[in-house]
């Protein structure tokens, strides 16, 4: 019996140490268990902080891009305004500049209006009327300053016309040879000094140009007269031509019907007005020994002058004295100058005064001979 009761106490023994290391399994298991739902609360606890802490820097970056676009925005706005002020400036400006030059345009003198045709026939000998006009130099020129100077005045319609540049430039072209003469070339026109000034740089011209805005020297003149224009009858100027002497009176005067050629025309004139220089006396000496010479007895054996030696009388040639008296024809006053082409497309021509039609300066094609310019001349 004792045996089998230490076995029986053994097996209660082992069993209780068998239900107490199972107790103390299921309590490993429980906390380890425990301890693993915890961490996997930590955790999920730290992803959702981590999540919220994403979402709120995400919130709060897309707050600030939110306040930088609405800054950039008000700045472009301001921008725009401000650039649009200053564009409305910059226009109140510009429309007051151009108002204040018209303002001032209005407020000058007008230009006078176009007057009739002057009535004035000046012929040679005449004495020639006054004038005070400014040049585009700057200076003023008029018969009292030019009191005792020979000086060409020649009228001429437009700046920039075909015809008008011509004659301007063979004017230019020959001024030195003019002023060895002691004759002053001066071109006068209705054109402003602006005008001048702009026609004597575009041609690189050498002449004195006047403006005769208020007509009173061309009226004076009788260069502002009916002349035809594309065959109709028109009031403008004449292109006409004038050398006043150092006296103050007209020595020659022309109505230019074709400019190619007049300033070498009137060039020629004054040549052949000049007076030939006179021989100077023998002097005592020299007459009491041609007198001798003349008394002397001639010797026979004195040869004969070889009849090579003689000069032959020049023949005429007729037609030199064709052509001097195609120079110099008689005075037609009451034809009108030649018509002139319309005004240079780099200068447009004034809209109220239609320029004079003349005839392109070609050098291949011949002037008119029925229409030859008329020249009076002492």
């Amino acid at each position: 019996k004792k045996p089998a009761a230490k076995k029986k106490t053994a097996a209660k023994k082992k069993t209780a140490a068998k239900k107490k290391a199972a107790k103390k399994k299921t309590a490993a298991k429980k906390k380890t268990a425990a301890k693993k739902k915890t961490a996997a609360k930590k955790k999920t606890a730290a992803k959702k902080k981590t999540a919220a802490k994403k979402k709120t820097a995400a919130k709060k970056k897309a707050a600030k891009q939110q306040t930088s676009k609405k800054k950039a925005s008000k700045k472009k706005t301001a921008a725009k305004k401000k650039t649009a002020a200053k564009k409305k400036t910059v226009a109140k400006k510009k429309t007051a500049a151009k108002k204040k030059p018209a303002a001032k345009k209005k407020a000058a003198p007008a230009k006078p209006a176009k007057p009739a045709a002057s009535d004035v026939t000046l012929a040679v000998g005449d004495k020639a009327p006054a004038f005070d006009l400014p040049a585009d130099d700057g200076q003023r020129y008029s018969t009292s300053s030019l009191a005792g100077q020979r000086f060409v005045l020649y009228f001429y319609p437009r700046d920039n016309t075909s015809g008008c540049t011509t004659e301007a430039q063979e004017f230019t072209q020959l001024a030195s040879e003019f002023e060895a003469l002691g004759a002053t070339i001066l071109g006068v026109s209705t054109d402003s000094l602006e005008s001048h000034a702009k026609f004597r740089e575009k041609h690189a011209l050498g002449v004195v140009l006047l403006s005769d805005a208020d007509y009173e020297a061309s009226l004076a003149y009788g260069a502002w007269g009916e002349k035809s224009l594309y065959g109709k009858p028109v009031v403008g100027m004449i292109r006409s031509t004038f050398v006043v002497g150092p006296d103050g009176t007209i020595e020659s005067k022309y109505v230019v019907r074709r400019a190619a050629g007049h300033a070498a025309a009137v060039l020629a004139d004054l040549r052949a007005s000049e007076p030939e220089p006179d021989e100077p006396e023998p002097d005592e000496s020299e007459a009491i020994e041609a007198s001798a010479s003349e008394s002397a007895p001639v010797e026979a054996d004195t040869a004969a002058p070889d009849a090579t030696d003689v000069e032959a009388p020049a023949e005429s040639d007729p037609d030199e004295s064709d052509s001097e008296d195609a120079a110099s024809p008689a005075a037609v006053e009451d034809e009108p100058a030649d018509e002139d082409e319309p005004a240079d497309e780099d200068e447009p021509a004034d809209e109220d005064e239609p320029a004079d039609e003349d005839e392109p300066a070609n050098a291949d094609e011949p002037a008119d001979a029925d229409e030859p310019t008329t020249a009076e001349s002492v």
